[in-house]
């Protein structure tokens, strides 16, 4: 097996995945755990039988016409070559998109993972040095132009980078670990970060196997929480100011977050 599983013995096991040496990790919360890592495009084009020949094309369709529209519903229009910020809009907003979302925080991803959990969910740990650095030496490999600058600290220019990189054929299969030059509230809050995958006419899995491949298995891990522990994780996330409240800013994250957890359910 490419990626390693392991379960978690208690919850308080959780801490040592957080430690100093998986600071540069990323994570992404599951509220199954048998669930494997999808992007909404790949989902939406399952549910559409979209081809894998043709789902390049359809993304490419859905993406020019969410920025035809976009101007209708908000002030700042992002600069026409800003690819992934308009992709970070497009799955702030649920539009279908092939980036995924993971988080730094090892914390926020079991939130997300444990709040609508009614059974084993997991959190998905990825080394994210180590998947960029794979990520562009594929695309070395495959020829594509300035790739290494990429394990950059990213600036403006990135984005015209990235139109190439992974929007142009030949495609590449890779899980990239990217964000927008500018980031939006959510993914501030969140300490929020994308997985890109190149090749979309395969899945994410594949993508992400890909480079799983030439390395060793530990840089990918599913970490399953079991449902006995939900209560107190809850618990102990709230007091640590991880809640719907603090990652969805507003009144809708407020209401939400409280039929998630409240200290009034320790009273029952």
């Amino acid at each position: 097996m490419w990626f390693v599983t392991e379960t978690l013995a208690n919850w308080d096991e959780i801490h040592r995945y957080a430690r100093h040496e998986r600071s540069d990790w990323l994570y992404r919360g599951q509220k199954l755990a048998s669930w494997n890592l999808q992007t909404s495009i790949e989902r939406c084009c399952d549910r559409q039988n979209v081809p894998a020949v043709k789902r390049a094309a359809v993304e490419a369709e859905l993406f020019r016409e969410f920025r035809r529209a976009y101007h209708q519903y908000a002030r700042h229009v992002p600069q026409s070559d800003a690819v992934l910020e308009w992709l970070s809009l497009m799955q702030h907003h649920g539009a279908p998109s092939r980036l995924l979302d993971f988080t730094y925080s090892i914390y926020v991803a079991a939130y997300f993972a444990l709040e609508t959990a009614d059974g084993d969910c997991a959190v998905w740990a990825v080394n994210a040095p180590w998947a960029k650095h794979q990520s562009v030496e594929a695309m070395k490999r495959a020829a594509k132009p300035d790739a290494a600058k990429l394990e950059e600290p990213v600036t403006e220019g990135h984005e015209r980078l990235i139109q190439s990189l992974l929007f142009a054929e030949p495609f590449v299969r890779v899980a990239c670990p990217l964000n927008p030059f500018r980031l939006n509230e959510r993914l501030r809050l969140q300490r929020g970060a994308f997985l890109v995958p190149g090749d979309i006419s395969v899945s994410f899995m594949d993508n992400l196997e890909a480079l799983a491949a030439r390395d060793d298995a530990t840089t990918v891990v599913k970490l399953v929480i079991p449902a006995d522990f939900r209560s107190q994780a809850l618990r102990q996330l709230f007091q640590m100011n991880i809640s719907r409240t603090s990652l969805f800013p507003g009144l809708d994250g407020y209401a939400r977050s409280l039929g998630i957890y409240h200290p009034v359910f320790d009273w029952v």
